[in-house]
């Protein structure tokens, strides 16, 4: 694999698809993560937080680009 856009690209929706399937209330919950509280948390962890739940918007968007990148693999041939 080399080092290109296109594969970064593919790590980028990787590492995204992996943020849209953690279970909120069963992995996050036992480590205080579920909610954000500044007062407590560090700031790190509150950007962590933060992050997790703007992700959340982009499922439409991933499945779109899950697709197409599915389409480019089936039509170009994988590496």
């Amino acid at each position: 694999m080399g080092f290109s856009l296109y594969n970064l690209f593919k790590a980028g929706l990787l590492f995204t698809n992996a943020a849209l399937i953690i279970n909120k209330p069963r992995f996050l919950a036992k480590y205080g993560w579920d909610e954000v509280n500044p007062h407590t948390q560090s700031p790190l962890v509150v950007q962590g937080i933060n992050l997790y739940n703007a992700i959340q918007y982009l499922k439409v968007p991933v499945i779109a680009c899950n697709v197409l990148v599915i389409f480019f693999e089936l039509i170009l041939g994988g590496t």
